[in-house]
């Protein structure tokens, strides 16, 4: 799968992150940035994101199920679509900007930052909590992955306010033990999950992400966030997209009952002599920072 060339400028690039603000990530489990998207790049992924909807595909996957893929038939209702970046031309762009990768090595102190997945998703008005998204931890979904560092970039892709469901994390969540258990992404009861939360004698503080198309914000692997339905009266999209750091390599895992924990990149990824899934594949996770010459 081939990645487009990657420039290393913007025409006015922001401050990257300094000491203090990645001691603000390190210590909260979040960082919000200023604008590190050009209009231009934000609209034409927005026409990537249309292009999607359509069906139209750029690139094919090797696999073709497996993994969350709303499609029309579907109807409408949340819509989730995982591997964006490796079927559409206009959103790999958008993964591929060289300053998303270096806030992200910045941020989690990494020499290098990899792809290890994204995701599409699209929360339609409603009059229910359909939309919702529970709150969860990103680190409970990757136990195949050697790595602490992981983090996430949250990256809206149309104007949106607070009735619309947009990201909220739990501040300092990241540094609590014992919710390794928060597989609960499809669940949209909040308050009932919120309530089984071991805060290690912390306090629950809700910090609602308030960004324009442009901003990103990251949050740490295990940071707990989730969102509320959209109330509003138009769709809210974003991307996500998850990096591992260069030292991450696939590791097996077996859960308490016994079961082998599989992620779809298991499958995706190329295998070393060995067996064992490649996480450094460059078709499915290619290095995003440095940027090669």
């Amino acid at each position: 799968m081939r990645w487009p060339e990657r420039p290393t400028k913007m025409k006015s690039e922001p401050p990257l992150p300094s000491e203090e603000d990645v001691r603000f990530y390190e210590t909260h489990g979040y960082f919000v940035t200023g604008k590190i998207f050009p209009d231009e790049m934000i609209e034409e992924a927005l026409y990537g994101v249309q292009r999607y909807y359509r069906g139209e595909r750029d690139y094919v996957l090797p696999i073709s199920g497996g993994f969350l893929d709303w499609r029309e038939e579907h109807g409408e209702c949340l819509r989730i679509n995982d591997y964006v970046s490796l079927q559409n031309e206009e959103l790999r762009k958008l993964v591929a900007w060289p300053l998303l990768g270096q806030f992200a090595a910045i941020l989690s102190r990494a020499v290098e930052i990899r792809l290890f997945h994204d995701q599409l998703i699209c929360k339609p008005p409603t009059d229910d909590t359909s939309t919702s998204i529970g709150w969860h931890i990103d680190r409970s979904y990757w136990n195949t992955c050697s790595s602490d560092k992981m983090l996430t970039a949250w990256i809206p892709l149309a104007a949106y306010d607070v009735e619309m469901g947009p990201l909220m994390i739990i501040d300092e969540s990241h540094l609590w033990q014992g919710n390794e258990w928060m597989t609960t992404f499809g669940e949209h009861d909040l308050e009932t999950i919120e309530a089984q939360i071991n805060t290690a004698n912390g306090e629950i503080r809700k910090v609602s992400i308030a960004i324009k198309p442009g901003q990103v914000s990251f949050h740490n692997g295990a940071t707990i966030h989730g969102s509320c339905q959209n109330r509003g009266n138009q769709a809210r999209i974003a991307l996500t997209v998850h990096f591992q750091d260069g030292e991450n390599r696939y590791r097996p895992y077996t859960d308490r009952v016994g079961r082998q924990a599989l992620h779809m990149n298991d499958v995706l990824c190329r295998k070393l002599s060995d067996g064992t899934p490649d996480y450094s594949d460059p078709d499915i996770c290619a290095v995003l920072w440095p940027v090669s010459p």
